[in-house]
């Protein structure tokens, strides 16, 4: 070997080092980006719809927490979506939802009845995980509890408390006689609040007159329709979910007694509420979502359902209504301010 080959060989072992360096980083680089593009690609939409506002997007944030908690992000590789909609507005709510189902979510979660229905219409094997206030049968989207849709599955507030809301509405206001029912626009055909209130209407000399509310907006003229009342029966309607105090501001200008379906209710204003209450819903409905995505059939879930009640006061503005509240009822009530 000549002193110039030397060099000249070692520069050709180390080129092809180079290159088999160049190309084993390359390599790793490509499996690397095989591997993530592969985890993205199996990374599924869990679908969250509901109004797009503050208080929305706070309970979703809520179960973001509820469900990494859980594990469910990691071992289900979803993420959790929330799509902001209108869902008075049926148009607006169909097309969300048609869009949010061409991507193939893993599941939608709805919490309201107005999403579970426009769901259940568009999709018969998404899983879809609701919180619903009204009785899932009477909703016709299953025929029991028990019985029902393969991909259906959720929390309930439905324990048929009317006839305890109105024992104590009566107890306050005995001397109500027209009484307000104030229920959503899209559920006002529910046969079983016509018969709650032909049965109590019959039992007590009670007039009911139905109040169908659509929006808080048209809030103010629904209750100039339904004419002179003595008292008002609110049930779980959508615009006081979504616009607490000006529901009840504008129902309190009324100065006419009221109960409300919920502990909220009165802490934002309402003079007494009765109610099935969860300790923990969002917690509830995170352990719901985390069953279905671990592939247990949604129809095999039990529903749960609230197993607690719960008697609000607010013993100025009832009195201020012109509620009776006796020391007895008072000594009823879980909470009072």
């Amino acid at each position: 070997m000549t002193p110039c080959e030397a060099p000249t060989r070692v520069g050709r072992i180390c080129g092809h080092c180079a290159v088999a360096s160049i190309a084993s980083i390359v390599l790793a680089a490509s499996l690397m980006a095989g591997c993530w593009m592969g985890a993205r690609e199996t990374t599924r939409s869990v679908m969250y719809v509901y109004f797009d506002h503050d208080r929305s997007r706070a309970v979703f944030e809520r179960l973001e927490v509820a469900c990494a908690a859980l594990g469910v992000q990691r071992r289900h590789r979803v993420a959790l979506e929330f799509i902001g909609v209108d869902v008075t507005d049926r148009v607006a709510l169909s097309k969300a939802i048609a869009r949010g189902l061409e991507r193939r979510p893993a599941a939608i979660v709805a919490p309201s009845s107005p999403v579970l229905l426009e769901a259940f219409r568009q999709t018969e094997t998404v899983p879809i995980v609701f919180v619903t206030h009204e009785d899932p049968v009477e909703l016709k989207v299953a025929a029991s509890l028990v019985h029902r849709p393969l991909n259906l599955a959720g929390i309930s507030y439905h324990m048929g408390v009317e006839m305890k809301m109105l024992e104590l509405l009566r107890e306050a206001a005995p001397q109500a006689r027209r009484i307000g029912y104030l229920i959503d626009r899209d559920v006002v055909n529910n046969a079983r609040a016509r018969e709650f209130m032909e049965t109590t209407a019959s039992q007590y000399g009670l007039l009911w007159k139905v109040v169908p509310v659509g929006t808080v907006d048209s809030l103010g003229a629904d209750i100039l329709a339904a004419g002179p009342v003595d008292a008002w029966f609110v049930t779980k309607v959508v615009a006081l979910a979504e616009h607490r105090d000006r529901f009840i501001a504008l129902l309190g200008s009324t100065l006419r007694p009221a109960i409300y379906p919920s502990r909220q209710d009165v802490q934002a204003g309402g003079p007494m509420a009765y109610e099935a209450a969860f300790d923990d819903p969002v917690g509830a409905l995170a352990r719901q979502l985390d069953r279905v995505l671990s592939g247990v059939a949604p129809s095999d879930i039990p529903i749960e359902r609230p197993k607690r009640f719960a008697l609000s006061i607010n013993v100025e503005v009832a009195r201020a209504s012109g509620m009776r509240l006796s020391p007895e009822l008072l000594s009823r009530a879980d909470h009072v301010r």
